[in-house]
């Protein structure tokens, strides 16, 4: 019986939360789209995670993608509803949490969005990233979602003329004044601070409503009442292939220490961009057995898209909306390939856009969590015409920088 539903807007963001319950031995199931049937949830199913890709969408189709399933929780009687934002809060954040809140009208939603482990905090309803402001740090110039502002009533108000408060982490909830808010932002710069909001939650029986990131979603695995057993664990392959889609700058600097130590790297050009017809041409054939060869010779190979993105565009440095998903199907095309080759390889993607692409080349929609290999590194298995396929997805902002070795030191025989 699901007790637990989390609304993702993206894939990896899916797989970062649905971990931090499954690794606890919590049986949690992900679905990357809502086009599936109830009777296909297990029947075990405690948590269920539903990725509705709408990050890149208009506020106007985020809202109604998530608004059709949280009506739909409401209707299955689902107790707790988990909305989950990204932790650099890019995406549709007012629009989705207005279309959870039009579905509880008479709820509060407790919003909970810092990550103080990776130094992403809240302070007086302001969000800062390692010391400065969002919107003046790298996600601010993010090329898809750049965030223009740091007060988060603002960020909501952009889309939602919903009714939102602030409170710090001293302060205690109003419950007399509570009802009339719609969103609170609870103020967090450690993880006690989490903690202590979630526990005067709990003492009050409100932990229901809630957004926010991973972080929030550990420390719910901890508290929450859920059946758990044993979990399984990953194997070690013979070679670790990265796919990276993801044009974040923290990315752009570890895979440039991988390439420093000892892994084979290729960038992707335009025409390799636009896979249209590309990998079924002479050229494309050619580039695909280059890429074969490389990964028979060296066991940590990176296939990445920073090569030159201002050439690729002309005048700028903003990859075009069509470019961003052509990136994730051409590397859903070469991961293919590379999970039918010889060779015993985990593959490793960056960018929820970039494991897309691969599940809808290869025709996949479940996939079985297992573990967090690193911080931000999620690893499961996707079943795929008999073959048992190890997969690891990392979100682009996330890891330090040698996080591709660290990887690679744990995954590799």
């Amino acid at each position: 019986m699901v007790k637990l539903l989390i609304i993702a807007d993206d894939f990896t963001g899916a797989l970062d939360t649905g971990i931090q319950f499954a690794e606890k031995g919590i049986s949690t199931q992900v679905f990357n789209n809502f086009n599936f049937k109830t009777d296909e949830i297990p029947s075990n199913t405690e948590v269920l995670v539903i990725d509705t890709e709408s990050r890149p969408l208009s506020k106007e189709a985020a809202y109604e993608s998530v608004r059709k399933i949280s009506d739909w929780a409401r209707e299955q009687g689902i107790e707790m509803i988990f909305k989950k934002t990204d932790s650099a809060l890019r995406g549709n954040i007012g629009s989705e949490l207005q279309a959870v809140c039009d579905s509880y009208p008479d709820e509060t939603l407790f919003f909970i969005p810092a990550h103080p482990e990776i130094d992403r905090v809240i302070k007086e309803g302001t969000s800062y990233i390692s010391g400065q402001l969002l919107e003046h740090s790298v996600f601010g110039k993010d090329p898809f979602e750049p965030v223009t502002k740091s007060f988060i009533p603002d960020i909501i108000k952009d889309q939602s003329d919903i009714a939102v408060d602030v409170i710090t982490s001293e302060e205690a909830i109003d419950w007399d004044t509570i009802k009339h808010t719609r969103i609170l932002v609870c103020d967090s710069s450690t993880v006690d601070d989490i903690d202590k909001r979630l526990n005067e939650l709990m003492q009050n029986n409100t932990v229901k409503y809630f957004a926010g990131c991973t972080a929030l979603a550990d420390r719910l695995a901890n508290i929450l009442s859920f059946n758990r057993t044993e979990t399984a664990s990953y194997r070690k392959t013979e070679g670790l292939y990265i796919a990276c889609g993801s044009l974040n700058k923290i990315t752009g600097k570890q895979l440039d220490f991988a390439e420093k130590h000892g892994f084979s790297r290729k960038r992707l050009t335009l025409r390799q961009k636009s896979p249209m017809n590309y990998f079924n041409s002479p050229e494309g054939k050619t580039f695909i057995q280059e890429l074969l060869e490389i990964s028979q010779e060296n066991n940590k190979v990176i296939v990445d898209t920073f090569e030159d993105v201002i050439n690729d565009n002309g005048k700028d440095n903003k990859p075009q909306e069509s470019l961003r998903f052509a990136i994730a199907e051409a590397h859903g095309h070469l991961a293919e390939e590379i999970m039918n080759s010889e060779k015993d390889c985990t593959i490793l993607m960056t960018g929820g856009d970039t494991l897309m692409g691969f599940l809808n080349v290869i025709g996949s929609t479940q996939i079985k969590l297992l573990c967090e290999i690193e911080k931000g590194a999620v690893l499961s298995i996707i079943e795929h015409n008999g073959k048992k396929l190890q997969v690891i997805s990392k979100s682009g902002g996330f890891g330090t920088e040698d996080v591709f070795c660290r990887i690679a030191d744990k995954i590799l025989k």
